[in-house]
């Protein structure tokens, strides 16, 4: 053999040329990696549009703002006509807020079925009760005419109104001094917020027909209202601020509630069989007036400050996979590590093509995973997948090294890995502490294990000359 066939010959029976030529392979398992990740996003996606499909029929994301008072008006404007100047009379919209709303409902929680997705909605249903104080036109518009007081209306936004399950009336009576009549009037409320060129999804109820509103003079007195609400919905249930002081008390059998928005409830109880909670926010904490014109903004004024409940699930599995995948090449590279020195102490050697193999094997760990989690749950898919992956590489190693003792170890080193992995994977907000710590052990455990490795193979080659 030609003195450059033995010199190739011995850098590739070399330990640190099969050092370099693990982490490659290290590298390259990166696409199937990458594989991995796109079908769990796909598998998320899948997810999400079944949940987009359901509360297209059942109901999306609720979010209630109001009750409002919009009161119809009309202004003069100059406007330019050629060379001159005309007045002109144009229509606009005065809102006025409750001085006071109180909403107390609760929301009792199903689980959908969709082909293999589940999917969490809810049936709430709302009692809404408040009070408005006589509207002034002034603190609107000082230069308002003509006030439309008959065609006012009780406006109330709901974001998905194809969830309203029953129709709905709001119930007004007024106890001023000036009050023309008393008693109740029960109005029915109509479709739509009842304000051209408003997009926004909602109901209103005409105060014109209630008698006991108005006083002798024809303008609006002091309103208390209330009306009961029954909708369906999924996800989230949120609520807008509207009053000068706004209460909303809510209760559910849902055991996983996340308070989210502007305002966190200011008394909670959550336990396995549901929670109940109550806001209480004051007119100061918005920066949104008690009355203004809708030629000046709109009800979406209101979106900063929703506040509310999101009825979220505590396992979703495709967050988990997705996290687990990011710690692939960590978790590859320890593997490999560990075959690597079980190799060096052992006197069989492993191809990079088994090497090869094991990565792969690993990499189907997480297609084993995603596709168990999709029908059995999280917990029980992962210890199915970790336990067959974990065997059968444990089985695969002790054959190539044709050592029992070998195999041993790598189960134990395998069910090591996949423990870390799932406690990393519960952590959350200090998975990445853990995980760097983690790696940081294992690469110092590799380093001082093959202290006395010859990386370059001299020894050897010098053992197998003295043979010859």
């Amino acid at each position: 053999m030609s003195p450059i066939a033995q010199q190739v010959g011995r850098i590739g029976r070399s330990p640190g040329f099969k050092f370099f030529l693990i982490c490659f392979l290290i590298l390259l398992l990166l696409i199937p990696l990458l594989i991995v990740a796109g079908l769990v996003s796909e598998r998320e996606q899948r997810a999400n549009s079944v949940q987009s499909e359901v509360s297209q029929t059942w109901g999306g994301q609720q979010q209630l703002s109001g009750p409002f008072l919009v009161v119809p008006y009309m202004v003069s404007v100059r406007i330019r006509d050629g060379e001159k100047w005309i007045e002109e009379l144009q229509e606009r919209r005065a809102v006025f807020l409750p001085e006071a709303l109180s909403i107390t409902g609760s929301a009792a929680s199903k689980i959908l079925h969709r082909s293999i997705f589940d999917v969490s909605v809810y049936s709430s249903k709302l009692s809404i009760d408040g009070r408005f104080e006589p509207p002034s036109m002034a603190d609107v518009d000082p230069n308002a005419r003509s006030v439309r007081w008959a065609d006012a209306a009780i406006a109330l936004a709901l974001s998905d109104v194809a969830g309203l399950k029953e129709a709905a009336t709001l119930t007004v009576s007024a106890t001023g001094p000036g009050t023309a009549a008393s008693g109740t009037d029960a109005l029915a409320f109509s479709p739509s917020l009842g304000i051209p060129g408003i997009n926004i999804n909602g109901i209103h109820a005409k105060l014109g027909p209630a008698k006991t509103a108005f006083g002798g003079d024809g303008t609006l007195q002091e309103i208390t209202f209330h009306s009961d609400l029954v909708f369906s919905g999924s996800g989230k249930l949120t609520f807008a601020p509207a009053a000068r002081e706004t209460k909303v008390s809510l209760t559910s059998d849902w055991p996983h509630p996340s308070f989210m928005g502007a305002f966190l409830p200011v008394d909670r109880e959550v336990s396995v069989n549901g929670f109940k909670a109550s806001w209480r926010v004051p007119h100061l904490a918005r920066s949104v007036p008690n009355v203004w014109s809708l030629a000046d903004a709109g009800f979406d004024r209101f979106g900063p400050y929703q506040f509310g409940v999101s009825f979220y699930q505590p396992v979703d599995f495709y967050d988990a996979v997705n996290r687990a995948v990011k710690y692939g090449i960590l978790f590859l590279a320890m593997a490999f590590m560990g075959v690597f020195v079980l190799e060096l102490l052992s006197r069989e050697s492993v191809h990079a093509v088994q090497y090869l193999f094991v990565g792969i094997a690993m990499v189907f760990f997480y297609v084993l995973l995603l596709s168990l989690s999709e029908h059995i749950g999280f917990f029980a898919a992962y210890a199915i997948a970790s336990v067959a992956t974990g065997g059968m590489l444990s089985l695969y190693v002790g054959k190539t090294l044709r050592s029992t003792s070998s195999g041993l170890l790598m189960l134990a080193l395998f069910l090591l890995l996949y423990g870390l992995l799932y406690f990393i994977l519960q952590l959350e907000d200090y998975a990445l502490l853990t995980g760097a710590i983690l790696g940081f052990t294992a690469l110092t455990a590799v380093m001082f294990a093959t202290l006395r490795v010859d990386w370059t193979g001299l020894a050897l080659h010098g053992n197998d000359a003295a043979a010859q």
